[in-house]
Formats: C-alpha cells, sequence, structure tokens
C-alpha cells in the first residue's frame, strides 16, 4: 500500500463515512471497498486528473455464465448502456488464457479542473453512483434472461 495522497485520503473518508464501509488504498492509488451485494468495487484515482471521479464493478460476470453468445451479450450491453443513467458497462477483450467479463462503471468530472472535489458533494453523490451500478448490474442480469427466453 502506498502513502495516501489528499485525493486518496478524501475518497477513503468518504467511503468509510457516507457508505459505512471499511476502505482501504491499493498499490496504485485506487481507494478499495467491499460492497454487501456487490462485492469488490473502487474509485480509480488519479492525482494528474483528481476532478474525475470513476467508480469501478471489475468483471463481475462473463457472457456464457449467463448463457449468451458474445454478440448477444454486447446487445445486452448496448442497451443497458441506452436505458440506464450514468452506468457504464464495458466488456474487456478476450485472451486466451482469460474470457472476456464485464465492468460497470460511473464516470463523471466533480470538480473544477486541477482541483480535488468538495467532499459535500461526494457526499451528496456516493450512494446514488452505488445505487446506478446496482441498477446498471441487475438490468444486465434481466434483460439478458429475457434476451435468452425469447430465443427460444
Amino acid at each position: 500500500m502506498s502513502t495516501p495522497t489528499p485525493l486518496s485520503a478524501l475518497y477513503q473518508t468518504l467511503v468509510q463515512e457516507e457508505l459505512g464501509l471499511v476502505a482501504s488504498q491499493d498499490d496504485q492509488g485506487d481507494v478499495v471497498f467491499k460492497h454487501p451485494d456487490l462485492g469488490i468495487m473502487y474509485f480509480s484515482l488519479s492525482d494528474a486528473d483528481p476532478e474525475f471521479l470513476r467508480l469501478v464493478y471489475p468483471s463481475f460476470v462473463q457472457a456464457d455464465e449467463l448463457d449468451l453468445t458474445r454478440d448477444q451479450f454486447l446487445e445486452v450491453i448496448n442497451v443497458v448502456n441506452n436505458r440506464c443513467k450514468a452506468i457504464k458497462l464495458t466488456l474487456a477483450p478476450e485472451s486466451a488464457d482469460r474470457p472476456a467479463r464485464v465492468s460497470a462503471s460511473v464516470e463523471s468530472f466533480v470538480a473544477a479542473p486541477d482541483t480535488l472535489p468538495d467532499l459535500a458533494l461526494l457526499r451528496g453523490i456516493a450512494a446514488r453512483c452505488v445505487s446506478a451500478v446496482r441498477h446498471g448490474v441487475h438490468e444486465l442480469v434481466k434483460l439478458s434472461m429475457e434476451f435468452k427466453q425469447a430465443a427460444n
């Protein structure tokens, strides 16, 4: 674990005080926490871009776990991205040793350029950001099941 920066300390405080969850900083300076419903999530942080918020729920499911082909999965991901506020679902490239898994994120500018965000603003949006991720994940699973049923 690296030494906390003002940015990582801000997000660690946010997670612990606003979300009531234990948070730690990883070697890349991201603030990692375990959500009780979703699992591991993190705020991806860059001291060179402190105004940019990115909340990530990484690699949570792959197409075959939902009995979909990659093309079907991409179609469902596209529908979720178009229907749901704030959420961005992305499918990582496949490799020979690792199947492609989808990640969910919420991204936004939350301060002026080169400025730390205000803790009060972050407190006001943190739960909604997590809720947007949860909703996007729920919609992905629901639409995958509907897609599969329609195909049968």
